[in-house]
């Protein structure tokens, strides 16, 4: 997937990370995660709920800045389903634990 397919997505469903409520944006942003790296299991959509959560919590607190932050995670996902990588969930949580510390 790339940014173009996504948002060609995302439009089709009318989700959108860069307008309404923080709490809107942040579960368009888990909908839209689910379109890059589709879910395998429950383990995988309770990972992304948890990512949605933990960003929603660092938005809130002004840690990180939604516009910005919430597109830089999205681009994250983008690159880890990439056609070379074999484990697309475990790729994306590894650069988001390295880039912004995401807990174990």
């Amino acid at each position: 997937m790339n940014y173009v397919m996504l948002r060609s997505r995302m439009i089709d469903k009318g989700l959108t990370v860069r307008e309404g409520t923080i709490t809107q944006r942040i579960a368009h942003f888990e909908k839209a995660l689910k379109i890059i790296i589709p879910p395998k299991n429950q383990s995988d959509r309770t990972c992304f709920r948890n990512i949605a959560n933990w960003m929603l919590e660092k938005c809130c607190c002004e840690i990180f800045n939604p516009d910005e932050c919430l597109s830089r995670v999205i681009d994250f996902a983008i690159e880890a389903s990439g056609p070379e990588s074999k484990n697309p969930h475990a790729v994306f949580i590894s650069i988001l634990k390295k880039e912004l510390k995401y807990p174990d």
